[in-house]
Formats: C-alpha cells, structure tokens, sequence
C-alpha cells in the first residue's frame, strides 16, 4: 500500500470543521478504520481544529490549519495539523485534575486529554514558524 500523504488548507475557522472531518474521515475509510475508530477520530479532529480556530490565531486574525494525513499501513491512519498560529505545545500542558467537582474544575484541559485517550500516538513540534500535531490511531482497541 503506497503512503502518499494528502493534504488539505483550510480556514482556521469553526466553519472549517466540517472539511476538516470529511477530508480526515476520507484518510481513515483508505486505511479501513472501524466505524469506532472513526468516530473517535471525528472527536479529535473537532477537538483540535475547533482549538486552532479560537486560539492559535490573535485577535481573530485570520489563519490557516493545513491538515495531512498518510496511511502507513492498512489499519493505521497518521494525521498532522499545521499552523503558522501562536507557538502552543498542548503535550506541556497539565493534565485535567478529573477528582475535582465540574464546579471546581479549571476551564481547558479537557480536549487534549480527550486527544491522548483515542490516539495511539501524539507528537508536537516548532518548525519554522509552524506548530505540528501529529497523532496517529489504528484499527486496533485503546488499552
């Protein structure tokens, strides 16, 4: 199976999700994701770009989310989200304090902790101006 990744360029907008998940749902119908998979997907994929279409931009610049994915191989999907937005490392952040009551709970925290739960693998990095988010998900059950 060839892993020529496809790419997608999209306003960094909450009106770009839509694109964002049918384009990344199309990476994961190629590496036959099961439905579960996909639906997990689907939140990840809200998740972040809703985050990029907030936050990453200033004062409601207007921005870009470029989203790439490969299939590795048959039952592995790998995604990157790209943006020349704020530097962000969600990876640093602290995990949520989930003993808390909802009413004591800090707001944030949540999404990236929803990302690590369904993804397999998360990696981010700075490159020349750019923040990458790279996770990667797979046919198989989270353990």
């Amino acid at each position: 199976m060839p892993d020529t990744p496809q790419s997608i360029t999209l306003a960094a907008a909450t009106g770009s999700l839509s694109a964002a998940t049918e384009f990344v749902r199309k990476g994961a119908a190629e590496a036959n994701l099961p439905e579960r998979r996909m639906g997990e997907l689907d939140l990840v994929v809200e998740e972040i770009v809703i985050n990029l279409s907030r936050y990453a931009y200033p004062d409601g610049a207007p921005g870009e989310i470029t989203i790439t994915y490969s299939v590795p191989a048959l039952g592995a999907l790998r995604v990157e989200f790209a943006d020349q937005g704020r530097e962000f490392d969600p990876l640093a952040a602290a995990p949520p304090d989930l003993t808390l009551d909802l009413s004591g709970r800090p707001i944030g925290g949540l999404g990236i902790f929803l990302v690590r739960a369904f993804a397999d693998s998360l990696t981010y990095r700075r490159e020349d101006g750019w923040n990458r988010l790279a996770l990667g998900i797979s046919a198989g059950a989270r353990s």
